[in-house]
């Protein structure tokens, strides 16, 4: 009789425990450890016990199941590792249910890691983005550059990969606008503020003819008149904000970070800020909300009377 893959939870969930075991001599506590894991993310999906025995049950494990038990489980006080823990359980579960044909696809493809969880973004207050711009003196082209790259980022809370496809009809400083083009090749225009419109507009007029020496096409260039690459631009941030004092890790995604934090803090719609941030599930976005709420925190800690 040949061999039938379980496509019920309970079978395919011994599978993988089977193959844990045989596959990579995992522990009975390990075994154990995992089972429970899984086991709980399911129950907080949807799937009843009395379903446990049914093919096609697993279909309760999707992605907005997912994602609802997360946040009901960081909104509950779950410890972050145990989340994460969870998580990664969940995971490699569902991947092997995949492979095993009890599932379709896997819910789980597009969830961040535990570490994403565990951390909020990095975010620079108002006060050290300007002090970071304003610590970069025009002496030389390159520093019109950075200084118009470093307030762009800023202005449009872009990629760096974005920022180095750039093209110089991606921009129209007429309208203050400039095109990104993000993760799927998806097109969006991000309005420009009046720094940024200026700080572009002395680096096209002024600089950028000292460096372009082909006729490029390219909006930033370095010195050498070649397009920028990812690892010229976290350097120069680097760079820049070592001069400027600030910390040693700043990169271009703080920018970026600093951008829709400062945009939540001013009042922004969410929606809004994940439009203009490209991110296809407002759940990316959602992150940027719990930043803004550990600064009420500080500020609550700070004046209340009783806090």
């Amino acid at each position: 009789m040949p061999y039938r893959a379980p496509r019920d939870p309970d079978g395919a969930l011994q599978a993988w425990l089977d193959h844990l075991q045989v596959e990579r001599a995992a522990s009975p506590n390990t075994l154990s450890a995992y089972a429970g894991d899984v086991r709980h993310v399911l129950a907080a999906c949807g799937l009843e016990e009395h379903r446990w025995h049914e093919d096609g049950a697993l279909d309760c494990l999707n992605g907005p199941a997912l994602l609802r038990w997360l946040r009901t489980a960081r909104r509950a006080g779950s410890a972050p590792t145990t989340i994460a823990r969870r998580l990664a359980a969940v995971r490699g579960f569902a991947r092997f249910a995949v492979g095993l044909g009890a599932m379709e696809a896997d819910p789980t493809a597009g969830l961040p890691t535990g570490r994403t969880w565990e951390r909020l973004p990095k975010t620079l207050s108002r006060a050290q983005i300007d002090h970071l711009l304003e610590s970069i003196r025009p002496e030389r082209p390159t520093d019109v550059r950075d200084r118009a790259l470093l307030e762009t980022l800023y202005a449009t809370g872009a990629r760096v990969q974005e920022a180095c496809d750039w093209r110089l009809e991606d921009l129209r400083l007429d309208d203050r606008v400039l095109r990104c083009i993000g993760k799927g090749r998806k097109e969006r225009w991000v309005p420009l503020g009046e720094g940024a419109a200026e700080a572009l507009r002395r680096w096209l007029d002024e600089a950028r003819p000292r460096l372009d020496r082909t006729g490029s096409e390219t909006l930033f260039l370095s010195r050498t008149g070649r397009p920028l690459d990812r690892t010229r631009v976290y350097r120069m941030v680097q760079a820049r904000a070592a001069r400027a004092g600030l910390s040693a890790d700043l990169s271009p995604h703080t920018l970026r970070h600093s951008f829709a934090t400062h945009l939540l803090e001013g009042g922004a719609d969410l929606r809004a800020v994940q439009e203009l941030l490209g991110h296809a599930s407002v759940q990316t976005t959602q992150v940027y909300t719990h930043v803004d709420r550990e600064r009420l925190k500080k500020v609550h800690r700070r004046f209340h009377p009783r806090a």
